[in-house]
């Protein structure tokens, strides 16, 4: 009876190592953190906002040589094309930030991984090992192999989840505090 209760918990920890991560996704199942925040000061012109995105974006991405920031003044929008850097991969993506009278809203979107001249777009999902094997039907790949590519995914999609927050969470940070 021990033997079988031991068993049966280590089945059950195994699962809950390699459990699929679910990512935020817009109504075209595309992978998209959003945020509208209101900021302090209802009153705050668009315009003041938008500096305040600036200031941020030269701060947040000074050491990333490769961000670029496009500012459509017609809209008053700002685009920022940046990357993650994890483990091999880049995880490119694009933060789109508008501003309205006393609030804005702050979009990521458009995450791609890129490893060894490969681009993937990242899926509101990561792959199961039963969606993997599915697609490995008839090759040669063990279950082991498989296995470790799954868990591989699930930590990459939980750093993935866990940089956009971070990046969604700094902006917050900056706009919510009252300048001196």
């Amino acid at each position: 009876m021990k033997y079988l209760l031991i068993l049966t918990l280590c089945v059950c920890i195994r699962a809950v190592a390699v459990a699929q991560v679910r990512l935020p996704n817009n109504e075209a199942g595309q992978v998209q953190y959003q945020e509208i925040i209101k900021v302090p000061n209802p009153k705050t012109p668009a315009r003041q906002l938008m500096e305040q995105f600036h200031e941020w974006a030269d701060a947040y991405y000074a050491s990333d040589p490769t961000a670029e920031q496009q500012y459509d003044q017609e809209h008053n929008i700002l685009f920022v094309k940046s990357m993650y850097k994890m483990n091999e991969q880049r995880i490119r993506y694009t933060l789109t930030l508008e501003a309205k009278y006393g609030r804005y809203r702050a979009t990521l979107t458009d995450l791609i991984a890129e490893s060894n001249g490969l681009n993937t777009p990242i899926r509101a999902t990561s792959t199961t090992v039963s969606e993997m094997e599915h697609s490995a039907a008839g090759k040669t790949t063990t279950r082991k192999v498989i296995e470790q590519t799954v868990q591989q995914q699930t930590e990459l999609y939980q750093e993935i989840d866990k940089a956009c927050r971070e990046t969604l969470a700094s902006l917050r940070e900056a706009m919510l505090t009252e300048k001196k």
